[in-house]
């Protein structure tokens, strides 16, 4: 079988982060030249360092969410691989046989839901690709070569605690 290597949506989530990312890069940018700008001494002002922390925590939740997020993915016969879109470097491979199973969910977000492949490994999520950020989603799952255990019906609660690996997912 041949590669598949992920595409990202152009109407989805990775563009989304992209676009949220940069406005929230440039509006903490122009916020800080001007507060910089000024004569009095900045850190004697408490609210000040609290926004100045706060824009600085946005921006970086911005970045961790795109690079957890929207990684590039590259998958064969043999595994699948993830590589951190910021740092190409850092990428990770697994064999097929690495994880236990895998289940589809439908993940919900404020007005949809979109499909995902939850790779499982010791009823924890290893690691997850969804509809929402690839175009070519199913073509990634095609290659998939681990036991499937179906679809899994959790509410968004349920979800979000098992994507924190607070819950267990049993086939």
């Amino acid at each position: 079988m041949k590669k598949v290597y992920s595409e990202y949506k152009f109407f989805g989530g990775f563009s989304l982060l992209l676009i949220l990312s940069g406005l929230a890069t440039f509006l903490s940018y122009e916020l800080l030249t001007s507060t910089l700008n000024r004569e009095e001494n900045l850190f004697e002002d408490t609210s000040l360092i609290i926004f100045v922390s706060s824009i600085i925590v946005i921006n970086l939740l911005f970045i961790l969410l795109f690079i957890s997020q929207c990684r590039f993915i590259i998958a064969d016969a043999n595994g699948i691989k993830f590589i951190n879109p910021i740092l190409p470097f850092l990428r990770k491979s697994y064999s097929w046989s690495y994880f236990d199973y895998y289940v589809i969910v439908d993940e919900h977000s404020r007005y949809n839901t979109h499909e995902a492949v939850w790779l499982i490994k010791d009823e924890k999520i290893m690691k997850r690709f969804s509809s929402f950020y690839y175009a070519n989603y199913h073509t990634i799952k095609a290659q998939i070569k681990t036991k499937s255990r179906g679809k899994k019906n959790l509410n968004p609660f349920l979800q979000f605690f098992a994507l924190l690996r607070l819950k267990k997912i049993r086939g």
